[in-house]
């Protein structure tokens, strides 16, 4: 056996098995056409062909710059070819490309890199590039390409998060975002990186306040919280989510809440661009909260046009523990169960008590 630093590349046919189940010879003659056009770039690149699995591609490189070029090249190439044929014979893939320690034996290739890039692949939109961040490191004071964070995800059998990064194709060699107004605006669910992951309530409601102040501000366009909630554990890029609701600008950010203090961090996106029109970090005591909401709603609308109108002002409650009931059980009643609404319902009562002793209950009924 031996061991030597590479970078795997891994690469499948978006909807392949799909394709097959409608038309089982047609997919596999559309399979060899698409190797034909993609084995002289993997070639002319320096890369070495371990293997083909299915209709993926495992292949391997000597250099990261070398990997992340000639999955660039190959993209072009199919944009090319499908540009040239009709719809059902159209062919998108997705490249993955990590570095790290490969061992050869009898011919095939193992290690932790090999199953990283397999992971990495299927985060890349059809017809895009995704990377590791140990391929971002490496090359990115050498191309003049534009990388993008996509943000930290969990990969299957491995232990910790890793950062991954898609590499844009010039718009006329792929299909650019469509161009939605700035105006129109979605507020993806906030992490939870608190040390209790049971506060991941106290993140939801955060999402679910912007998303009604945000609202207030006249021109503001804001997508609906039942539509933003299914990106709630996104392996989307903001372009990708930002084509998908037709938004143009994405709010993101974390909350984590540890005793009474709590760090909010905020960013506003150009989906378009991905280029950050807005960033703060809030780390204050929980008392603040309401402060924080306004403050960002405030900053949002400021970036996204000059022309909005202030955020309106409305009568909170000045009261945290009023609030963190309420928040709960807003996060119960979403979801939908007897016994969370019944649940959601005595936090109701309990918020109202506290912020006006004389309220009137609600009564949960079968």
């Amino acid at each position: 056996m031996e061991r030597r630093l590479a970078a795997i590349m891994f690469t499948d046919i978006a909807g392949y098995t799909r394709m097959t189940q409608a038309n089982e010879s047609a997919a596999l003659e559309l399979l060899e056409e698409h190797r034909a056009v993609l084995r002289p770039i993997i070639s002319a690149h320096g890369g070495i062909e371990v293997k083909t699995i299915g209709d993926a591609f495992l292949v391997e490189f000597k250099s990261a710059l070398d990997a992340v070029t000639c999955g660039v090249e190959m993209q072009r190439k199919m944009a090319e070819r499908n540009s040239t044929v009709p719809e059902p014979r159209k062919v998108e893939i997705r490249v993955g490309i990590h570095l790290g320690d490969v061992v050869h034996s009898s011919g095939d290739v193992y290690g932790d890199a090999v199953n990283v890039a397999s992971r990495v692949e299927p985060l890349a939109e059809p017809g895009g590039v995704c990377i590791s961040q140990q391929v971002y490191d490496n090359i990115r004071n050498k191309t003049e390409l534009q990388i993008a964070k996509m943000g930290e995800v969990e990969l299957k059998n491995v232990e910790l998060p890793m950062a991954v990064y898609s590499v844009r194709l010039r718009a006329s060699d792929s299909e650019a975002p469509k161009g939605a107004p700035r105006e129109r605006l979605a507020v993806l669910p906030f992490v939870n990186i608190s040390p209790d992951p049971n506060d991941g309530y106290f993140a939801d409601g955060l999402t679910e306040e912007l998303i009604s102040k945000l609202s207030e501000v006249k021109g503001l366009k804001v997508i609906a919280r039942t539509s933003v909630m299914n990106y709630k554990k996104k392996e989307k890029s903001v372009s990708q989510i930002g084509r998908e609701l037709e938004a143009g600008s994405i709010i993101e950010g974390s909350v984590r809440k540890a005793g009474n203090r709590i760090r909010v961090t905020v960013q506003l996106i150009d989906s378009r661009t991905e280029e950050h029109l807005w960033a703060s970090n809030y780390d204050k005591e929980l008392d603040d909260i309401f402060a924080i909401q306004s403050d960002v709603a405030s900053k949002v609308a400021g970036s996204v046009s000059a022309g909005l109108l202030p955020v309106a002002r409305r009568e909170d409650t000045q009261d945290v523990e009023a609030y963190t009931l309420y928040i709960k059980g807003v996060q119960l009643f979403h979801e939908g169960t007897a016994s969370a609404l019944r649940e959601s319902v005595a936090l109701f009562d309990n918020s109202i008590m506290r912020f006006r002793p004389c309220g009137v209950a609600f009564h949960f009924q079968e």
